[in-house]
């Protein structure tokens, strides 16, 4: 029987899934959404972000009113980003972004033909595109 890459791929995709980074971005999103007074907040910046799209595109849209939609809408997503929850989340996503990012240059450098084994984390803003690149470290 020959070997299954696929198959195996996912099985190592399975066992990513029960990695801390993981487990805690899976926790933090359910606090997030468990958090009702976070999620009225979002469901108002939402609806301000629609009624400033909604001013902008009127043709006799009044400057004060859209400075007052945005200051609105700004309020509201410095609030968001300060609930302790959204903080979590977005500290935990952005580990799974650098893991993420860190998977992608591996299997890259793997198919360009180069050594997997010798892959560390890319310093930040590695696209995973190694055409704009100086090399990984």
């Amino acid at each position: 029987m020959a070997f299954d890459f696929i198959t195996e791929f996912k099985k190592l995709c399975a066992q990513l899934q029960k990695e801390d980074v993981i487990v805690y971005l899976e926790q933090a999103k359910a606090m997030v959404d468990k958090d009702q007074e976070l999620q009225d907040m979002i469901g108002k910046f939402n609806l301000a972000k629609y009624n400033l799209n909604a001013e902008m595109m009127n043709p006799e849209a009044d400057d004060e009113k859209l400075n007052q939609l945005d200051l609105e809408l700004n309020t509201l997503y410095e609030e968001i980003m300060a609930n302790e929850f959204m903080v979590a989340y977005n500290e935990a996503a952005a580990d799974v972004d650098r893991l993420t990012k860190h998977i992608q240059a591996i299997i890259t450098t793997t198919v360009n033909g180069g050594d997997p084994m010798t892959v560390e984390l890319p310093a930040e803003g590695c696209t995973g595109s190694c055409s704009s690149c100086s090399g990984c470290h």
